[in-house]
């Protein structure tokens, strides 16, 4: 665990000191709040005005807005986790401590969710207070919205990772990783058009789809819990596996 603690710290320094978080955190920010704010959500089934046209005192909007997000920030979190690693050749000597592989990867994912779970806090927190300040807030519904959120961003993380650790170019990697989030997030807008086969397999591996219909709305069930947790140890082997055969090879 100390080792694994270790990556955290290495990780958590080495993006405050990037510029590139801090303008990510930022944009995201202002994004999600002014989207809350003033166009609401109007996408695909789900739809929702803005606080200020609906005059609802709930988040429902904010959290609907997450899964496009992530998309962007969480891939400009984990691009340089292995791709600058590999890049730089400093992958090599981060294996050569008394660290093993699994340490690693689970390190850097630790480090990345945190971030980006400290960044949506930030950005979530003042809204919520200024919600609550203008009507009755339903706190079970924030709740739920609030833990989904955190798996969410668990499992785009631990996507964003894989990805990374097949490239040795950062952009490359935001890219790539970008298109897969933002293509399992748009799949949900297809859910009523394809044939029910289709929809079930993007139920099955967009974590996305089981968001936007449980948890952004506050209702958070078991089985939305496990795919999230499945999918981003799912992620979490792919990468071990791959930088495991890297390390061997």
């Amino acid at each position: 665990m100390s080792a694994v603690l270790a990556v955290v710290r290495r990780e958590f320094a080495a993006a405050l000191d990037a510029p590139s978080a801090w303008v990510a955190a930022a944009v995201f920010a202002l994004a999600l709040q002014s989207l809350f704010y003033f166009a609401g959500y109007p996408v695909g089934d789900l739809r929702f005005p803005g606080l200020w046209a609906g005059g609802v005192a709930s988040l429902e909007v904010l959290f609907a807005w997450l899964p496009p997000l992530y998309a962007i920030l969480a891939p400009a979190f984990t691009m340089g986790a292995w791709a600058e690693e590999r890049r730089s050749g400093t992958e090599e000597l981060l294996l050569a401590w008394p660290l093993s592989a699994r340490d690693a990867v689970l390190g850097k994912f630790l480090a990345a969710w945190a971030l980006l779970v400290l960044v949506t806090l930030v950005a979530v927190l003042p809204v919520a207070v200024v919600v609550a300040r203008l009507g009755p807030l339903d706190l079970g519904v924030v709740a739920g919205g609030a833990i989904g959120a955190v798996l969410l961003a668990g499992a785009s993380v631990a996507i964003g990772l894989v990805v990374s650790a097949c490239t040795r170019e950062q952009l490359v990697a935001f890219l790539l990783a970008a298109l897969v989030l933002a293509g399992l997030w748009s799949a949900t807008l297809f859910l009523r058009v394809v044939p029910p086969w289709a929809a079930e397999w993007v139920h099955l591996v967009s974590p996305q789809a089981r968001y936007l219909e449980s948890a952004a709305h506050g209702v958070l069930g078991l089985a939305d819990v496990v795919h999230h947790v499945a999918l981003a140890g799912l992620a979490l082997l792919v990468n071990w596996r791959l930088v495991e055969a890297r390390r061997r090879g």
